[in-house]
């Protein structure tokens, strides 16, 4: 098959273009003109666009479109609307214009469902109620395309996502290295989490399966978590023996991301720590089912957190990160 991976400079999109390369297929790489491409593998082939202009061109002879680019950081909701809504809708009316074109998957997110009850499983036909700017707007981006898209579409919603060259946990996993573990309060969090070669396969089956179709699915290891088996697990993975557990104060975790929003107002700079990842974090569980994977995709998942989390940290030392 041709394949087409949007964002493919990025993290995930870099792993998934590798991954389908690996695979024999012959892959499309679309980045924005001055992406670097380093992450992806030399034999793919690089097609150029700024998301608004170029698109037929770039989609040109492809047969699946993984559409993965997007923002998860913005400094306004109209800003983040732009990057996930805007460019989502372009992607897909070009990708409707396109002859080859078969099937459209799209790389959503657990946010743009809903925070769980304790670690009570969420599954794909509850009603959506994003937290967050990030959430609403890539469940606005799942409802165009389930209205508007012609061809043979898949919603993906991955879990928090981990593995090599990941940026979002290595702050965490420094304080672990430092032989810190902290949470915010006392109160058990959940979470679900899925390792970066797990999600490739996942994103296999969404392309491939003929189930898949017209269906939206989360994407998980299919295990359940509380924050302090993840710092465990991370502590062991590093060969650390004890570490310090902090219980930050939720009014004192609070004020820090109020700074955080004021750092942002007077720098320009959007950071990890501010208000709208204040209502991902305080308080809430983020826990979904993959029964409908299971049932549709055949998803049966092998999860080893230990072990990836080792690979992982292995490739930080190896770059200098950790």
């Amino acid at each position: 098959m041709k394949i087409a991976v949007t964002g493919a400079n990025g993290f995930v999109g870099s792993n998934l273009a590798n991954h389908f390369q690996r695979l024999g297929h012959e892959v499309v790489a679309i980045v924005r003109p001055k992406s670097p491409v380093d992450l992806i593998d030399p034999a793919i082939a690089i097609r150029r666009t700024d998301y608004q202009t170029g698109l037929d061109e770039a989609l040109n002879g492809v047969e699946i479109l993984i559409h993965n680019a997007g923002a998860i950081r913005a400094r306004s909701f109209a800003q983040m609307v732009a990057a996930n809504v805007g460019t989502t809708r372009r992607v897909m009316a070009a990708f409707n214009r396109s002859e080859t074109g078969r099937r459209l998957v799209y790389i959503s997110s657990q946010a743009a469902s809903h925070p769980s009850r304790g670690n009570e499983e969420v599954c794909e036909s509850e009603p959506s109620a994003p937290v967050d700017w990030y959430g609403r707007s890539k469940l606005l981006a799942e409802r165009i395309i389930r209205a508007e898209c012609i061809k043979e579409w898949v919603v993906a919603r991955p879990v928090p996502v981990y593995g090599p060259g990941e940026k979002d946990f290595l702050q965490l996993f420094k304080a672990v290295k430092a032989g810190i573990s902290f949470q915010i309060g006392r109160r058990e969090q959940y979470l679900n989490l899925i390792y970066i070669d797990e999600l490739c396969a996942f994103v296999e089956l969404c392309c491939t399966q003929p189930q898949a179709a017209g269906e939206v699915f989360f994407a998980s290891n299919g295990q359940t978590y509380t924050h302090r088996e993840f710092m465990a697990a991370c502590a062991h993975a590093l060969g650390k023996k004890q570490t310090l557990n902090i219980a930050i104060p939720v009014p004192l975790a609070v004020l820090g991301f109020h700074a955080g929003e004021l750092f942002e107002a007077l720098t320009g700079k959007v950071t990890l720590v501010n208000k709208q990842k204040m209502k991902e974090l305080i308080n809430v569980n983020w826990v979904c089912g993959i029964a409908k994977a299971r049932k549709l995709l055949g998803w049966d998942p092998r999860p080893d957190l230990e072990a990836n989390l080792r690979k992982t940290f292995a490739w930080y030392r190896e770059h200098g990160w950790l």
